[in-house]
């Protein structure tokens, strides 16, 4: 008796149809960058036989990994900011996708002397000058900057 080479994948979870089509399938619902238990889902070939659709005995799939979902950019709420020595302002960073596996991320001053930053975005003015803030992504390879200017508080 010849092979029959499959024609098409068809994955079950339970007895419902998670996926079907042709290889790299993508189930849906399994969600981003999550362990999958070996034996959860199980896959059966599906080739069409004297015209009748026939699918193969269904064989667990293994343990995997779902992909994660990568940053795509970040911004900052505002590019400028001003404030008076000793003063504190923040700038809030959004990370893109909203469904990114990593959305951590990290902020630095180019000059702590003028302007130091914490890592939740809150900026303390030190002395007079200015300063750019950047925040970077996890992955290091999104950034968006923030300038910002010190200046001394009024005589008064």
């Amino acid at each position: 008796m010849a092979d029959i080479k499959p024609e098409k994948f068809r994955i079950y979870k339970g007895t419902e149809v998670a996926a079907e089509g042709v290889s790299p399938l993508t189930i849906k619902g399994v969600g981003a960058n999550k362990d999958v238990a070996a034996g959860m889902y199980k896959v059966a070939g599906v080739a069409t036989v004297d015209g009748k659709e026939q699918e193969s005995k269904k064989v667990d799939i293994p343990a995997f990994k779902s992909n994660s979902i990568d940053v795509t950019g970040v911004t900052l709420d505002q590019t400028t900011l001003a404030l008076e020595v000793g003063k504190t302002g923040t700038v809030k960073a959004t990370v893109s996708p909203d469904n990114a596996t990593n959305k951590a991320v990290t902020f630095t001053s180019s000059d702590e002397t003028i302007v130091s930053i914490d890592s939740k975005g809150v900026a303390l003015a030190v002395k007079a000058g200015t300063a750019d803030v950047t925040v970077t992504t996890a992955d290091g390879k999104k950034t968006a900057k923030c300038t910002v200017t010190v200046t001394e508080p009024a005589a008064g």
